[in-house]
């Protein structure tokens, strides 16, 4: 997950500041695939990469945001965490504010611009 794109993560009601930077909302805390012991940084350094609970999480966000945590996790992967960073700001830019948009609403946070992210 892109950070920057998380509702919580911009500061809307649910402030944090990023997994590993102190702050996390409960339930980032608490998250199993986060602390998994097995990988380094990445879950793909995993040799049991994708493992069910990482593949639950692909399937909900999916579904619900639109959004796939193993295409991200292979996209990082083939290209890089910068150019992961760079295609993920250009892709969920608002078109009106020019502020970033969340994964979690089909709406930007800062304008209420409805058009959602390109898909």
């Amino acid at each position: 997950m892109n950070c920057a794109l998380c509702q919580a993560y911009q500061g809307k009601g649910l402030a944090c500041r990023g997994c590993g930077h102190g702050g996390e909302r409960k339930a980032c805390q608490n998250c199993s695939i986060r602390k998994c012991e097995n990988k380094k940084t990445f879950c793909f350094e995993c040799a049991k990469y994708p493992c069910n609970r990482l593949k639950a999480l692909d399937k909900r966000y999916r579904t619900k945001y639109h959004m796939s945590m193993l295409e991200n996790l292979a996209f990082i992967q083939k290209n890089g965490l910068d150019e992961f960073i760079r295609q993920q700001n250009e892709r969920y830019r608002c078109s009106r504010c020019g502020k970033l948009r969340t994964v979690h609403q089909d709406y930007c946070l800062y304008c209420a611009q409805m058009d959602k992210a390109s898909r």
